[in-house]
Protein backbone atom coordinates (compact mmCIF):
# COMPACT_ATOMS: atom_id res chain seq x y z
CA UNK A 1 0.00 0.00 0.00
CA UNK A 2 1.41 3.45 -0.55
CA UNK A 3 1.52 6.28 1.63
CA UNK A 4 1.38 9.78 0.58
CA UNK A 5 4.58 11.74 0.73
CA UNK A 6 3.84 15.71 2.19
CA UNK A 7 4.84 18.17 0.08
CA UNK A 8 8.30 19.61 0.25
CA UNK A 9 9.11 22.05 2.51
CA UNK A 10 12.10 24.37 4.07
CA UNK A 11 13.63 21.90 6.27
CA UNK A 12 12.69 24.26 8.90
CA UNK A 13 9.39 24.22 8.41
CA UNK A 14 9.35 20.25 8.65
CA UNK A 15 10.45 20.59 11.88
CA UNK A 16 6.94 19.60 14.00
CA UNK A 17 5.93 21.88 16.72
CA UNK A 18 5.59 20.19 19.94
CA UNK A 19 2.24 18.98 19.87
CA UNK A 20 -0.45 17.64 22.53
CA UNK A 21 -1.09 14.09 22.64
CA UNK A 22 -3.68 11.81 23.98
CA UNK A 23 -2.34 8.65 25.03
CA UNK A 24 -4.87 5.68 25.47
CA UNK A 25 -3.93 2.76 27.31
CA UNK A 26 -5.26 0.89 30.79
CA UNK A 27 -1.83 -0.25 31.67
CA UNK A 28 -0.40 2.32 34.42
CA UNK A 29 3.37 1.17 33.05
CA UNK A 30 3.13 1.53 29.48
CA UNK A 31 1.19 5.20 29.99
CA UNK A 32 4.38 6.29 32.27
CA UNK A 33 7.08 4.59 29.44
CA UNK A 34 5.07 6.42 26.67
CA UNK A 35 4.51 10.01 28.20
CA UNK A 36 8.09 10.27 29.28
CA UNK A 37 9.29 9.07 26.00
CA UNK A 38 6.98 11.85 24.03
CA UNK A 39 7.71 14.49 26.80
CA UNK A 40 11.57 14.10 26.50
CA UNK A 41 10.80 15.04 22.64
CA UNK A 42 8.81 18.06 24.01
CA UNK A 43 5.14 16.87 23.51
CA UNK A 44 2.64 17.16 26.02
CA UNK A 45 0.74 14.07 26.61
CA UNK A 46 -2.04 13.43 28.36
CA UNK A 47 -4.01 9.70 29.26
CA UNK A 48 -6.87 8.19 29.08
CA UNK A 49 -7.34 4.61 30.45
CA UNK A 50 -9.78 3.31 27.93
CA UNK A 51 -11.59 4.09 24.71
CA UNK A 52 -14.93 5.84 26.51
CA UNK A 53 -12.56 8.24 28.31
CA UNK A 54 -10.95 8.84 25.10
CA UNK A 55 -13.96 9.73 23.13
CA UNK A 56 -14.92 11.75 25.74
CA UNK A 57 -11.42 13.93 26.13
CA UNK A 58 -11.03 14.21 22.33
CA UNK A 59 -14.85 15.47 22.24
CA UNK A 60 -13.28 18.69 23.82
CA UNK A 61 -10.48 19.19 21.00
CA UNK A 62 -7.17 20.20 21.77
CA UNK A 63 -5.55 17.09 20.61
CA UNK A 64 -2.59 17.14 17.72
CA UNK A 65 -2.42 12.99 17.73
CA UNK A 66 -3.82 10.34 19.27
CA UNK A 67 -2.44 6.82 20.23
CA UNK A 68 -4.95 4.32 20.82
CA UNK A 69 -4.16 0.74 22.12
CA UNK A 70 -6.62 -1.62 21.07
CA UNK A 71 -7.68 -4.01 24.24
CA UNK A 72 -8.96 -2.02 26.96
CA UNK A 73 -11.90 -2.84 29.66
CA UNK A 74 -15.11 -0.51 29.14
CA UNK A 75 -14.23 0.04 25.44
CA UNK A 76 -11.96 -1.27 22.88
CA UNK A 77 -9.72 1.13 20.62
CA UNK A 78 -11.09 -0.02 17.62
CA UNK A 79 -14.82 0.98 18.76
CA UNK A 80 -13.75 4.11 20.48
CA UNK A 81 -11.99 4.68 16.86
CA UNK A 82 -15.29 4.55 14.61
CA UNK A 83 -16.68 6.85 17.48
CA UNK A 84 -13.78 9.40 17.11
CA UNK A 85 -14.50 9.49 13.24
CA UNK A 86 -18.26 9.82 13.66
CA UNK A 87 -17.11 13.13 15.69
CA UNK A 88 -18.07 16.61 13.83
CA UNK A 89 -15.41 19.01 12.98
CA UNK A 90 -11.50 18.47 13.52
CA UNK A 91 -12.23 16.37 16.59
CA UNK A 92 -13.12 13.77 14.36
CA UNK A 93 -10.36 14.01 11.91
CA UNK A 94 -7.83 13.91 14.17
CA UNK A 95 -5.07 10.61 13.41
CA UNK A 96 -5.27 8.31 15.01
CA UNK A 97 -2.10 5.83 15.52
CA UNK A 98 -2.57 2.11 17.03
CA UNK A 99 -0.29 1.45 19.90
CA UNK A 100 -0.60 -2.09 20.70
CA UNK A 101 1.25 -5.86 20.82
CA UNK A 102 -1.50 -7.02 18.39
CA UNK A 103 0.57 -6.92 15.73
CA UNK A 104 -0.66 -9.62 12.89
CA UNK A 105 -1.57 -8.58 9.52
CA UNK A 106 -5.52 -9.37 10.43
CA UNK A 107 -5.43 -6.70 13.40
CA UNK A 108 -3.32 -4.33 11.26
CA UNK A 109 -6.49 -4.48 8.68
CA UNK A 110 -9.28 -4.08 11.52
CA UNK A 111 -7.30 -0.96 12.60
CA UNK A 112 -7.81 0.36 9.12
CA UNK A 113 -10.90 -0.62 8.95
CA UNK A 114 -11.89 1.09 12.41
CA UNK A 115 -10.33 4.40 10.76
CA UNK A 116 -7.30 4.24 12.45
CA UNK A 117 -4.38 5.96 10.54
CA UNK A 118 -1.29 4.28 11.61
CA UNK A 119 -0.14 1.30 13.69
CA UNK A 120 3.05 1.28 16.11
CA UNK A 121 3.73 -1.98 17.90
CA UNK A 122 4.38 -2.93 21.59
CA UNK A 123 6.61 -3.28 22.87
CA UNK A 124 7.22 0.38 21.85
CA UNK A 125 10.14 1.39 20.05
CA UNK A 126 11.55 5.17 21.05
CA UNK A 127 13.11 5.87 18.04
CA UNK A 128 9.52 4.49 15.80
CA UNK A 129 7.44 6.00 18.33
CA UNK A 130 8.73 9.05 17.61
CA UNK A 131 9.26 8.87 14.16
CA UNK A 132 5.77 7.93 13.39
CA UNK A 133 4.31 11.17 15.72
CA UNK A 134 6.71 13.62 13.38
CA UNK A 135 5.40 11.79 10.45
CA UNK A 136 1.77 12.45 11.66
CA UNK A 137 2.65 16.12 12.40
CA UNK A 138 4.01 16.51 9.25
CA UNK A 139 1.38 15.52 7.06
CA UNK A 140 -1.03 18.00 9.19
CA UNK A 141 1.55 20.53 9.01
CA UNK A 142 1.90 20.61 5.01
CA UNK A 143 -1.24 19.44 4.21
CA UNK A 144 -4.03 19.12 6.84
CA UNK A 145 -4.80 15.88 7.92
CA UNK A 146 -4.99 13.26 5.65
CA UNK A 147 -8.70 11.98 4.09
CA UNK A 148 -8.02 7.95 3.45
CA UNK A 149 -7.22 6.84 6.74
CA UNK A 150 -4.63 3.76 5.43
CA UNK A 151 -2.12 6.13 4.01
CA UNK A 152 0.11 5.07 6.50
CA UNK A 153 -0.33 1.40 6.64
CA UNK A 154 2.83 0.22 4.58
CA UNK A 155 4.25 -3.65 4.75
CA UNK A 156 4.33 -5.59 7.81
CA UNK A 157 7.68 -6.13 8.43
CA UNK A 158 8.87 -9.73 9.79
CA UNK A 159 8.26 -10.75 13.05
CA UNK A 160 12.13 -12.03 14.47
CA UNK A 161 11.98 -15.89 15.98
CA UNK A 162 11.50 -15.90 19.55
CA UNK A 163 13.93 -17.73 21.97
CA UNK A 164 11.33 -18.53 25.05
CA UNK A 165 14.36 -19.86 27.06
CA UNK A 166 15.55 -16.08 27.73
CA UNK A 167 14.54 -14.88 31.04
CA UNK A 168 15.22 -11.54 29.99
CA UNK A 169 16.21 -9.58 27.10
CA UNK A 170 18.89 -7.57 27.50
CA UNK A 171 18.59 -5.59 24.42
CA UNK A 172 15.44 -4.24 25.54
CA UNK A 173 16.60 -3.78 28.80
CA UNK A 174 19.81 -1.43 27.15
CA UNK A 175 17.14 0.51 24.78
CA UNK A 176 15.10 1.54 27.96
CA UNK A 177 18.74 2.66 29.91
CA UNK A 178 19.15 4.63 27.02
CA UNK A 179 15.62 5.90 26.85
CA UNK A 180 14.53 6.67 30.27
CA UNK A 181 17.29 8.42 33.00
CA UNK A 182 18.24 5.94 35.86
CA UNK A 183 15.95 6.94 38.58
CA UNK A 184 13.15 7.17 35.99
CA UNK A 185 14.00 3.66 34.85
CA UNK A 186 14.17 2.39 38.99
CA UNK A 187 10.87 3.36 38.95
CA UNK A 188 9.01 2.00 36.22
CA UNK A 189 11.05 -1.67 36.72
CA UNK A 190 9.55 -0.98 40.37
CA UNK A 191 5.76 -0.46 39.50
CA UNK A 192 6.24 -3.60 36.98
CA UNK A 193 7.11 -5.81 39.37
CA UNK A 194 4.09 -4.40 41.87
CA UNK A 195 1.82 -4.75 38.59
CA UNK A 196 3.09 -8.31 37.33
CA UNK A 197 2.40 -9.75 40.74
CA UNK A 198 -1.14 -8.08 41.04
CA UNK A 199 -1.75 -9.35 37.62
CA UNK A 200 -0.35 -12.48 38.22
CA UNK A 201 -3.01 -13.19 40.99
CA UNK A 202 -5.87 -12.01 39.09
CA UNK A 203 -4.78 -14.36 36.28
CA UNK A 204 -4.70 -17.44 38.82
CA UNK A 205 -8.18 -16.79 39.79
CA UNK A 206 -9.91 -15.47 37.04
CA UNK A 207 -12.86 -17.36 35.87
CA UNK A 208 -13.92 -14.98 32.99
CA UNK A 209 -12.69 -16.49 30.10
CA UNK A 210 -13.09 -12.83 28.39
CA UNK A 211 -11.37 -11.10 31.33
CA UNK A 212 -8.45 -13.44 31.47
CA UNK A 213 -7.85 -12.89 27.65
CA UNK A 214 -7.69 -9.00 28.56
CA UNK A 215 -5.24 -9.87 31.73
CA UNK A 216 -3.12 -12.02 29.18
CA UNK A 217 -2.80 -9.65 26.59
CA UNK A 218 -1.53 -6.70 28.93
CA UNK A 219 0.73 -9.03 30.82
CA UNK A 220 2.32 -9.95 27.33
CA UNK A 221 2.69 -5.80 26.54
CA UNK A 222 4.23 -4.80 29.99
CA UNK A 223 6.09 -7.79 30.17
CA UNK A 224 7.66 -7.51 26.52
CA UNK A 225 8.59 -3.52 27.06
CA UNK A 226 10.43 -4.05 30.26
CA UNK A 227 12.39 -7.27 28.53
CA UNK A 228 10.71 -10.47 31.36
CA UNK A 229 11.15 -12.17 27.68
CA UNK A 230 9.97 -15.70 28.70
CA UNK A 231 7.10 -14.01 30.93
CA UNK A 232 6.25 -12.20 27.50
CA UNK A 233 6.27 -15.23 25.69
CA UNK A 234 3.77 -17.36 28.44
CA UNK A 235 1.32 -14.44 28.63
CA UNK A 236 1.53 -14.52 24.74
CA UNK A 237 0.62 -18.01 24.50
CA UNK A 238 -2.29 -18.02 27.16
CA UNK A 239 -3.87 -15.08 25.20
CA UNK A 240 -3.60 -17.42 22.18
CA UNK A 241 -5.03 -20.38 24.18
CA UNK A 242 -7.65 -18.25 25.46
CA UNK A 243 -8.98 -17.03 22.04
CA UNK A 244 -9.01 -20.71 20.45
CA UNK A 245 -10.56 -21.89 23.84
CA UNK A 246 -13.75 -19.51 23.35
CA UNK A 247 -13.64 -20.23 19.86
CA UNK A 248 -17.40 -20.92 18.13
CA UNK A 249 -19.61 -23.76 19.62
CA UNK A 250 -19.37 -25.88 16.29
CA UNK A 251 -15.29 -26.10 16.67
CA UNK A 252 -14.44 -29.95 17.58
CA UNK A 253 -14.42 -31.22 21.39
CA UNK A 254 -11.18 -32.39 21.26
CA UNK A 255 -9.62 -28.57 19.95
CA UNK A 256 -11.85 -26.97 22.59
CA UNK A 257 -10.47 -29.55 24.92
CA UNK A 258 -6.87 -29.11 24.65
CA UNK A 259 -6.99 -25.41 24.40
CA UNK A 260 -8.93 -25.40 27.50
CA UNK A 261 -5.91 -27.57 28.90
CA UNK A 262 -3.37 -25.18 27.48
CA UNK A 263 -4.87 -22.46 29.43
CA UNK A 264 -4.59 -24.23 32.78
CA UNK A 265 -1.08 -25.29 32.08
CA UNK A 266 -0.06 -21.79 31.23
CA UNK A 267 -1.68 -20.34 34.28
CA UNK A 268 0.45 -22.71 36.35
CA UNK A 269 3.42 -21.37 34.68
CA UNK A 270 2.98 -17.86 34.64
CA UNK A 271 3.61 -17.40 38.42
CA UNK A 272 7.01 -19.13 38.36
CA UNK A 273 7.94 -17.05 35.23
CA UNK A 274 7.35 -13.95 37.00
CA UNK A 275 9.21 -14.65 39.40
CA UNK A 276 12.25 -15.93 37.50
CA UNK A 277 11.95 -12.31 35.67
CA UNK A 278 12.08 -10.22 39.01
CA UNK A 279 15.15 -12.76 40.52
CA UNK A 280 17.07 -11.80 36.68
CA UNK A 281 16.29 -8.32 37.29
CA UNK A 282 17.76 -8.27 40.75
CA UNK A 283 20.86 -10.38 39.70
CA UNK A 284 21.33 -7.82 37.05
CA UNK A 285 21.59 -4.98 39.52
CA UNK A 286 17.99 -3.63 39.06
CA UNK A 287 16.45 -2.75 42.29
CA UNK A 288 12.97 -4.23 42.19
Amino acid sequence: MTERTPPSLPPTALQPAPCRILVVEDSPLNQMLVTAILAQAGHRADTANNGLEAVMAAQAGGYDLILMDLSMPEMDGLTATRLLRDLPGPAGRVPVVAMTADTEEADRIRCQDAGMNDHVAKPVDRALLLETVEKWLRASLCSGPPTSPSVGFGPRAAAAPEAAGEVLDCEVLAQLAQDLEADLLADVLRQFVEETRERVARIMAEADRAVLTREAHTLKSTAGTFGAHALYCAARALEMACRASSAEPDSAETGERGAADAVERLRRDIPRLAEDAIAAYRAAGYPV
